[in-house]
């Protein structure tokens, strides 16, 4: 993995999750977070917010629930540790993408539009997406939720423009089209059981486009 990509994951790295240079009892302390953690990826994704509950996560990761109230002594500590490892998981993939992109396919062929796409049909982002969206009826979830989800989306503006070095010199472009491409691309999500997979390829090249010609200066936006 590239250093943007290192730097990035780094800022973004859940707490508690680092087992490089640990003992063995602190590295399958580690291990038993990230089962914990995937099963509530699990219990989100399949059940949705409002019948995830800790007994419930436990019983998927396969421990008890006091071995787990070990680990995350409330739902709100384990749902806000949830909050980062989905991000982080869905960043991992995206960056991985980027990387592997030649200039071409990134600069003219807007791969980088289909990768996000992919990054967002993730169990991961299922479950981020579930927490987004109970996150405006609960006022206990939003009190989490919307502080790191302003964080992760000032870290992504900041950082992962040194991931296209085509947008160096036009960094509120930059801001924009990646404003603009979370907000098409989360609704394609939100819409793809609905939408006909020819329709969604459309809206994906097309938002490829849109942002090829802001880049371009042929797309202007009133100020």
């Amino acid at each position: 993995m590239d250093d943007i990509s290192l730097r990035v994951l780094a800022q973004l790295e859940p707490e508690g999750l680092d087992a490089e240079g640990q003992s063995w009892q602190q590295r399958k302390s580690v291990q038993t977070r990230i089962t914990i953690l995937e099963a509530a990826i699990d219990c989100l994704q399949q059940h949705g917010y409002g019948r995830t509950t800790t007994q419930l996560i436990a019983e998927m990761a396969g421990i008890s629930r006091g071995a787990m109230l070990h680990h995350y002594a409330t739902k709100q500590d384990l749902i806000s540790s949830v909050i980062d490892y989905t991000v982080y998981k869905r960043m991992e993939v995206f960056l991985e993408g980027i990387r592997a992109l030649k200039d071409s396919a990134r600069i003219d062929e807007m791969a980088g539009i289909e990768i996000s796409f992919q990054s967002m049909l993730t169990r991961e982002f299922a479950a981020y997406l579930e927490l987004a969206i109970a996150a405006r009826t609960d006022p206990d979830l939003a009190e989490i939720f919307l502080p790191k989800a302003r964080r992760f989306d000032q870290t992504e503006l900041a950082e992962i423009i040194r991931a296209f070095p085509e947008w160096a010199e036009n960094p509120d472009g930059y801001a924009l089209a990646m404003d603009y491409a979370n907000a098409a691309l989360e609704g394609l999500v939100i819409n793809r059981d609905i939408w006909p997979e020819r329709d969604q390829r459309v809206l994906c090249h097309f938002v490829g486009k849109t942002i090829a010609m802001l880049r371009r200066g042929d797309l202007t936006v009133p100020a």
